[in-house]
């Protein structure tokens, strides 16, 4: 139904067109002495152009289309090649009347017959539907234009707008993080650089950032905040219309498990629903998509995820149908070597030293499932990560601040220096087995004082 809508639109222009330019033409005639162009003439003329004007634009984009996927930035000459297509039909009369009527009044017979009626009429009969609505949501953007650090393209366009009953959320994601993840500033900081300079590149038209909008990779001890700053990441992005969406890599350990993330092979039980991710692209192409511990999925989700990254879009098995992900954000979390890469951010400080050592870490480390499975991340899966981003173990402060907001927030209002006190005791089994452990010791006691 569109697209028989947008043909009518198309149809009417022109319709519009030749009425205006019957009607100009008389004026001419009776101010100017002019003789009105033959009414076939114009019929035949306006007929021509609507139908091959159309064809030659269809056969630009397809070349356009073509280039793209060969990897241009863009077709070279392509703006100057389309403004040739349209001015054509305008030329072409131009030249008749100056054979006919002479070149002094070859301009203004152009001009009042296609050239002046023409624009009126696509004004006319496309201002409503589109030059309007255009208009005020340039107009809207220009006073609310911010984007992760105050722009971010298309993707981020509004960045004041309140949340109903809460206080406006920061223009700049490295403000929100870290009020929202305690200890990892660093990890915030980095996330707001990739997004930045990515979004800048796809402005530019780099064909690299015609994929994905940014990737990466969070590695480094369990429970200090890789999955957390996911969330706070995601949730920022709601208010720029993000959704997000959460893969457990437990949940696809077997090869059949995959095909609940791009749907069955035609065919095959369960072809008929669709996959789990081409269908959430398909609802929202703007998605926060994290996968949490990598390294508990079978190599056929990795193979996948590999794909995924280099290629920038995925296929919906039963369908056949491509889904691209310009806009989305994964984010891929791992507790390999974790011990060694906590070692790592407490030994080392210049971020280039640390970049290298994680990396030479995470490509040395294997794990063995035993029955043959094992897994292991590979250089080219990490050179398609746009950054790989280290956690830090947690320090004596970030846990006290931690059990704090944690406390308050299920309603129980322990002191500052109870909550510090309660620290001190269980500041070991943090060490040793993570924060949400720790936690849970300090929920106990204080319920239990």
């Amino acid at each position: 139904m569109g697209g028989v809508f947008v043909l009518l639109l198309y149809s009417s222009v022109y319709v519009l067109a030749y009425f205006l330019a019957y009607q100009f033409g008389g004026v001419a005639e009776r101010i100017l002495g002019w003789k009105v162009v033959e009414s076939e003439y114009l019929v035949g003329y306006y007929v021509l152009i609507a139908i091959v004007l159309p064809i030659i634009l269809f056969i630009w984009i397809g070349i356009f289309e073509l280039f793209e996927r060969l990897g241009f930035a863009k077709v070279p000459f392509g703006g100057y090649l389309v403004a040739l297509t349209l001015l054509t039909p305008f030329y072409l009369p131009y030249r008749e009347f100056a054979d006919s009527k002479g070149s002094l009044h070859a301009f203004f017979y152009t001009f009042i017959y296609f050239i002046l009626p023409i624009s009126l009429s696509f004004a006319i009969i496309y201002g409503p539907f589109f030059v309007v609505p255009l208009a005020i949501d340039k107009l809207s953007q220009f006073k609310r234009k911010v984007m992760v650090q105050g722009t971010q393209s298309e993707t981020v366009s509004s960045a004041n707008r309140k949340k109903k009953g809460k206080a406006d959320k920061p223009i700049n994601f490295a403000d929100y993080g870290k009020r929202m993840v305690v200890g990892q500033d660093h990890a915030i900081e980095t996330i707001q650089k990739v997004l930045i300079a990515n979004s800048k590149l796809a402005d530019l038209g780099n064909p690299k950032r015609q994929r994905i909008l940014a990737s990466f990779l969070f590695v480094g001890p369990t429970g200090v905040g890789k999955t957390e700053t996911a969330k706070a990441l995601a949730g920022w992005l709601e208010d720029y219309g993000y959704s997000s969406l959460r893969l457990d890599a437990n949940q696809f350990s077997d090869r059949e498990a995959v095909w609940t993330l791009l749907g069955s092979p035609k065919g095959y039980v369960g072809s008929d629903k669709p996959g789990l991710l081409p269908y959430a692209i398909s609802q929202n192409p703007k998605q926060v998509i994290l996968i949490d511990e990598i390294e508990k999925a079978d190599q056929g989700f990795y193979q996948f995820l590999l794909q995924m990254l280099d290629e920038g879009y995925v296929i919906e098995r039963s369908t056949g149908n491509v889904y691209y992900l310009q806009r989305a954000i994964v984010i891929i979390t791992s507790n390999l070597e974790n011990k060694r890469i906590a070692e790592i951010m407490e030994t080392l400080s210049d971020p280039v030293e640390i970049d290298i050592a994680v990396r030479k870490t995470l490509e040395s480390a294997k794990i063995n499932f035993g029955g043959g499975r094992t897994f292991r991340i590979t250089p080219e899966f990490l050179s398609r990560i746009d950054e790989i981003i280290p956690f830090r173990s947690l320090g004596f402060e970030d846990l006290v601040e931690i059990a704090y907001r944690n406390l308050r927030g299920l309603g129980l209002n322990a002191s500052y220096e109870t909550v510090y006190e309660l620290t001190q005791k269980y500041y070991p089994i943090a060490r040793e087995y993570g924060v949400r452990y720790f936690l849970k010791k300090v929920q106990e006691d204080v319920l239990t004082q």
